[in-house]
């Protein structure tokens, strides 16, 4: 696989420590729309969903508005992110072997986030990341052993876990 091709705006370097800051900026629908196509390539490359993510959207919508509502604001992340994934889309084409990629071969540097880029990847892409997992993204990701974080209703029917059966 080839590495992934950066441009001007994914190394430009970010000389303020912590979240980027935005002053008062709201997202706009295209750039909700752009995290979002984001979002669900996380899926697609791991291929750990049966209906794209389709079915996560309104707790990613919910999670995105209590991001961007409350200090501290991800609103800079969320617009930095729009700004780089662009750069990427134009340079390396729109399809699932750029985002590919992105989450598995672009590996930031040790230490805080400094270039747009590791910002997005920190503060944007771990992010998506943790709440697909949180919202049961893994469930379909095997779905033998997922019966839920506590195992499922101890009423259930269906065993907790895989039962070892050995061959006859």
């Amino acid at each position: 696989m080839s590495p992934l091709i950066t441009g001007n705006i994914c190394n430009e370097v970010i000389k303020q420590g912590g979240l980027i800051q935005s002053e008062n900026q709201l997202l706009t629908s295209s750039q909700k729309d752009l995290l979002w196509e984001l979002f669900e390539h996380i899926g697609v490359v791991w291929q750990n969903l049966e209906y794209g993510s389709s079915n996560l959207k309104s707790s990613w919508l919910e999670m995105i508005a209590a991001k961007s509502n409350v200090a501290p604001s991800y609103t800079g992340e969320y617009i930095n992110a729009c700004y780089v994934l662009h750069e990427l889309l134009d340079l390396n084409g729109n399809d699932s072997d750029t985002y590919r990629k992105l989450f598995l071969t672009y590996k930031p540097s040790a230490g805080p986030p400094s270039t747009r880029l590791e910002h997005m990847k920190t503060y944007v892409i771990n992010e998506f990341i943790y709440m697909q997992v949180m919202a049961s993204g893994f469930k379909h990701f095997g779905g033998k052993n997922y019966h839920g974080y506590v195992k499922g209703s101890r009423y259930s029917r269906q065993d907790l876990v895989r039962t070892y059966k050995p061959k006859p």
